[in-house]
């Protein structure tokens, strides 16, 4: 008799578990993932002082902060897979001396003269982590950006609404430059508006491109039978553009005049073989953006990440507000890891895809094990 109360009591038991565990279920299935996630979104009412301060955007594999000047936008490419060394290097015996992550600079300059863009009350820079996507407004002007999961494709759509509209300049700029007397070899750098760093063994050519109306910088790094390019594309869609050198350093695309909506695509590329054209795999990038809408990348970008933030949550409160901001920082920092860890190779720990400063980077390319694991053991 005793037996069979104690089993009836634990069936109960199991039922009431069950009950309460199904209740539990349909409530997480009713989190408004959208609303908890965008708790952590930045937003700025005035513009940065430092490039750093930026907002990032990446799809894992490439990735750039998003700054602005009075009269401009400002990004820095970089990627995951680029390395300006192998592991064989001779050339640099000390630390913070080699290349890593960066492609190239790109600023997309709205007035040459006339009142400033990006200031005073009318300026707002928005970053929703819940899809994704940097909205920059100012004086006649908003923008939106994103970094396409599909390719590896930043698109800066650009509404110009200003009474007298300006051309709109992006540049293209190499991350170094030196002038350094190399045997034979000036000459032939210049007229392929092209530049060449040499530290020991290791060399890094920087060159400046226009193929068919797109503007191009390529990187190339050599020592020994290491090598590694990388490649940054640009085209506008939607409105008239003319390409040009504009300097040693620089090549420009020139946007015409006009009211309304056009967009930039920047795509980037890299490969470790010297057998491969890279410019033309970050073109095929800018082919396959330019089928699409900015909505309809967005959209795509959309289901990606809802179905990221859609997994698990976390929801914290306390009087005093401290616990709301570590679950905004929390939250904050999934992003910025989904936005830079879904490539072949992880992200280095200094600066991750985040840099604004050329190659300036604290320990370099190099993985060092413990720092690298400060970012993903609070994962595991």
């Amino acid at each position: 008799m005793k037996r069979s109360i104690f089993l009836s009591f634990i069936l109960v038991l199991a039922c009431l578990i069950q009950i309460n565990a199904e209740v539990n279920s349909s409530k997480l299935l009713k989190v408004n993932y959208k609303s908890l996630v965008s708790r952590a979104d930045l937003d700025y009412s005035t513009p940065v002082i430092r490039s750093e301060e930026g907002m990032p955007v990446g799809n894992g594999r490439m990735g750039s902060l998003v700054w602005t000047t009075p009269a401009s936008m400002h990004f820095q490419v970089n990627r995951v897979d680029v390395f300006g060394m192998g592991n064989n290097t001779n050339s640099f015996p000390e630390g913070h001396t080699d290349y890593s992550n960066g492609c190239g600079f790109v600023d997309i300059n709205m007035v040459d003269y006339g009142s400033d863009v990006f200031a005073g009350s009318s300026f707002n820079q928005h970053l929703s982590v819940f899809e994704g996507l940097a909205t920059v407004k100012g004086n006649g002007i908003s923008s939106r950006v994103l970094v396409w999961n599909d390719k590896d494709v930043m698109v800066t759509e650009i509404d110009d609404q200003r009474n007298v509209p300006s051309v709109i300049n992006i540049d293209l700029r190499m991350l170094r430059y030196a002038n350094e007397y190399i045997e034979k070899k000036n000459f032939e750098l210049t007229k392929n508006n092209a530049a060449q760093v040499i530290t020991g063994f290791n060399t890094a050519l920087s060159r400046l491109e226009i193929r068919g109306g797109r503007i191009i910088l390529i990187q190339e790094y050599r020592e020994g039978t290491y090598y590694c390019a990388s490649a940054v594309a640009i085209g506008v869609t939607g409105r008239n553009s003319k390409a040009s050198i504009y300097n040693e350093t620089t090549v420009r695309l020139s946007a015409e005049p006009g009211k309304g909506k056009f967009s930039v695509h920047t795509a980037s590329a890299s490969t470790f073989s010297p057998a491969v054209d890279v410019a033309d795999l970050a073109l095929k990038q800018i082919d396959a953006a330019q089928k699409k809408s900015f909505d309809e990348m967005l959209e795509n970008n959309r289901t990606w990440w809802a179905g990221y933030w859609s997994k698990a949550f976390i929801r914290l409160h306390s009087q005093d507000g401290i616990a709301d901001n570590v679950e905004k920082n929390y939250t904050y920092l999934l992003y910025i890891m989904a936005s830079c860890s879904r490539g072949e190779y992880m992200p280095r720990f200094s600066g991750m895809l985040w840099l604004t400063n050329a190659d300036l980077c604290m320990w370099g390319s190099q993985y060092w094990w413990h720092n690298q694991g400060a970012y993903y053991d609070g994962f595991t």
